[in-house]
């Protein structure tokens, strides 16, 4: 299978030697199977001999009109922007055009787009991803759903498919991207390079969000965030927080599906779930305590809401304590 890797200035150094390394290994395991399927053929291409990574590095590239249009899936790895403002403006200026013309005219082709990390925002901005079920890192999910409503996007996935694109989470989740590609073709093989590599089957990447980073682009949903904090150990109605924010509960509702995707109780939730899970991991305390000082009633709520918003028992929590 032929695949373009379509790099830019400033791509994120980590990401694309992710993709790459995945891609090799997976290369150089396929004979240990029975019935191997054919090599990935993985060229960098970017529209000239040369581009600049975001530490610096000159990376080699394959300029794309010497490539030619028969490549079945093109990559689109992070760039080396973390805020969402500084994003927006690299992908939507008149530099950015023909990399979003080049994956219009991939995708009218029939060609498999993906995207990973900062990368996903090319795809939006280029229109391929509306419709379509995506994922994007994390911090930048509210930016992403403001820009692109079309998009219906969950953030808390590390791995999303639509027709005929793929998109995938931050930094490390460009690993999980190639191993989806890969398993399209030989799931054998995804898995034998998994095993090699170490990696997949992570956890979902709403484990990692960081409730008040994602809440500090909207007044009202930070306001309230703060609000939460202050007050995490009460028993206290979304009415209640409302109000003492100055606004109104339909007011507040709007604001977190707007900025996260997400009710105000669901967000709660994730707040709470957030201090439990460090008390849990850092703490002595019992789970009955830990859910008291989080604003639960009973072990048994704390214990349902990880396994149903995060998947994993308290003993799993455990397991991963840290020490100081």
């Amino acid at each position: 299978m032929d695949v373009a890797v379509f790099v830019v200035d400033g791509v994120a150094d980590f990401g694309y030697a992710a993709l790459l390394e995945t891609f090799n290994t997976a290369n150089s395991v396929r004979t240990e199977l029975t019935d191997p399927p054919q090599p990935w053929r993985v060229r960098s291409v970017s529209f000239g001999a040369t581009i600049r990574s975001g530490n610096g590095n000159t990376v080699p590239t394959v300029p794309l009109d010497e490539f030619g249009d028969e490549f079945e899936l093109m990559i689109v790895p992070a760039v080396n922007v973390l805020a969402a403002e500084a994003l927006i403006d690299l992908i939507s200026a008149p530099a950015s055009r023909p990399v979003l013309d080049r994956l219009i005219a991939a995708r009218e082709r029939g060609v498999h787009l993906a995207g990973a990390c900062t990368g996903t925002f090319y795809l939006a901005e280029a229109g391929v991803l509306d419709g379509s079920p995506a994922t994007t890192s994390w911090w930048l999910g509210p930016s992403f759903r403001h820009r692109y409503p079309r998009v219906q996007l969950d953030e808390g996935r590390t791995l999303c498919r639509g027709h005929g694109v793929t998109t995938a989470g931050a930094a490390l989740s460009h690993m999980d991207l190639a191993l989806s590609l890969i398993a399209t073709k030989s799931p054998a093989l995804a898995e034998r390079a998994m095993r090699y590599l170490a990696v997949g089957a992570g956890r979902p990447q709403r484990d990692f969000i960081i409730p008040e980073v994602i809440a500090r682009g909207d007044s009202v949903t930070a306001a309230f965030e703060r609000w939460v904090r202050d007050h995490l150990a009460d028993n206290f109605r979304i009415s209640q927080a409302a109000k003492a924010i100055g606004v109104t509960e339909r007011s507040l509702q709007r604001a977190t599906h707007a900025e996260l995707g997400m009710s105000p109780t669901e967000f709660v939730h994730d707040i709470r779930l957030e201090r439990a899970m460090h008390l849990l991991r850092t703490t002595p305390l019992t789970v009955d305590a830990v859910a008291a000082k989080v604003g639960y009633l009973n072990a048994g709520t704390l214990r349902g809401l990880f396994r149903r918003r995060r998947g994993m028992s308290i003993s799993e929590i455990r397991m991963t304590r840290v020490s100081y």
